[in-house]
């Protein structure tokens, strides 16, 4: 978790000039920040952390989408987003009360969140190759943010869909596949720091 601290230093230092879109990122990496750092200190502490994770996942979803509510704003409307998040909520709660309790990994919410992520990362590719004037893509920071969501939500979501079922037969398995989620969480704040640095450049 503590590489999200580069891009969110970097955001916390530029947020004035941000458009909106870019200030959605900055609460979505500080409420991650604050939520990790928390969930640190309870596993430092041998305590159970996955209740923090359902939270976790619904604070990251809202901010995600609220993101793509901006990029969005000419093409779907906004309270369509809003129903999406309301529903997402409600089904995590029900899930964490009645389906998976807070203590357990929340695979469902997990994998659903993955899915819904990478639909709206397909989308935008989909938006910036209809556009019939020509743009320097690589120097759009919406362009790097959106390809890190991507990638770490396409690379989590076999592993959001059975995690609960990795660790009983082999911890060690179970071990290189977190690696492997980790490296795609270093992976997705790289390259939302690059999309911050982008808009530092202009």
């Amino acid at each position: 978790m503590g590489i999200v601290l580069c891009p969110l230093i970097l955001a916390l230092i530029n947020v004035k000039s941000y458009p909106k879109e870019l200030k959605v990122i900055t609460l979505y990496l500080s409420s991650i920040a604050i939520i990790g750092a928390y969930s640190a200190y309870l596993w430092t502490h041998l305590q159970n952390n996955l209740p923090v994770l359902h939270i976790y996942t619904m604070v990251e979803f809202t901010t995600i989408m609220l993101f793509y509510q901006v990029i969005f704003k000419n093409y779907i409307p906004k309270r369509s987003f809003w129903l999406v998040i309301g529903i997402f909520l409600v089904f995590c709660l029900l899930n964490a009360t009645y389906i998976q309790d807070w203590k357990i990994f929340n695979t469902y919410p997990r994998t659903l969140e993955s899915i819904l992520v990478i639909s709206a990362s397909l989308y935008y590719y989909y938006k910036i190759t209809r556009q019939s004037l020509y743009t320097q893509i690589e120097k759009s920071p919406v362009f790097w943010i959106n390809t890190g969501f991507f990638i770490y939500f396409s690379g989590s979501f076999l592993l959001f869909t059975i995690s609960n079922y990795i660790l009983p037969y082999s911890f060690k398995f179970n071990m290189m596949v977190w690696q492997f989620h980790a490296f795609l969480s270093i992976v997705n704040n790289i390259l939302i720091f690059i999309g911050l640095w982008q808009h530092k450049k202009t």
